[in-house]
């Protein structure tokens, strides 16, 4: 559950991200599989050392005629281990200003090349990763966006990740329910919402979902 969980809100912001900044045919090649699962995308975003610095990237891809040739590591990526694909943020300009330098891959992870390494969690979970590229060969036409110009891709995942973490309307739905439920069943001749205690703890529940909507 927690796998098809991560499975589900990885490769639906990966989706977004491709119809926002991609082109037709990716937009045709990867959204449909990615929305459907028939192929799992992941994150490889992070390195190691650089924490939430997105810009920071030290992991290279370098052109080659009509290929990138990528060399780096990423780490506490999400699903890699399961993934078809990888969504990387990769440094192919080594001179320009950290967020003017920097490009999104979409990368096959079947390539030569490529290592995955797991990472389990202190719960004994396997959702983690490392990844290893090593001379790892992306065809040019895996660009997202413009090269040097994936800083614009990756505002976009930030500007929705953290807010897709909080499920609001998952909340909404599940609090309507039990409010309804709460009117359906009854307790010594009387619905349940009738108690005092219990309506107390749904108006708060209602106003903490209300709250999460509004800074969402």
């Amino acid at each position: 559950e927690v796998q098809d969980g991560n499975l589900i809100y990885t490769d639906g912001l990966t989706a977004g991200a491709i119809m926002k900044k991609g082109t037709t045919a990716q937009k045709e090649q990867f959204v449909p599989p990615l929305l459907t699962l028939e192929k799992v995308g992941a994150w490889a975003i992070t390195e190691p050392g650089s924490g939430s610095d997105l810009a920071s990237r030290r992991t290279a891809a370098r052109r080659e005629g009509d290929h990138y040739s990528v060399n780096g590591q990423k780490i506490w990526t999400t699903t890699a281990h399961l993934a078809d694909w990888v969504f990387a943020l990769v440094r192919t300009d080594t001179e320009a200003r950290k967020q003017e330098g920097i490009s999104f891959l979409l990368i096959d992870l079947r390539t030569p090349g490529i290592t995955i390494r797991p990472i389990h969690s202190i719960d004994g979970e396997h959702h983690l990763n490392e990844v290893f590229f090593d001379e790892v060969r992306v065809p040019v036409g895996n660009l997202v966006g413009q090269e040097n110009k994936g800083w614009d891709c990756a505002t976009v995942l930030a500007s929705t990740e953290r807010t897709r973490i909080a499920h609001v309307g998952l909340c909404r739905e599940r609090l309507d329910y039990a409010r309804e439920l709460a009117g359906r069943y009854t307790q010594a001749g009387k619905p349940l919402l009738d108690d005092p205690k219990l309506r107390a703890d749904i108006a708060m529940l209602e106003a903490e979902t209300r709250a999460l909507e509004i800074t969402n």
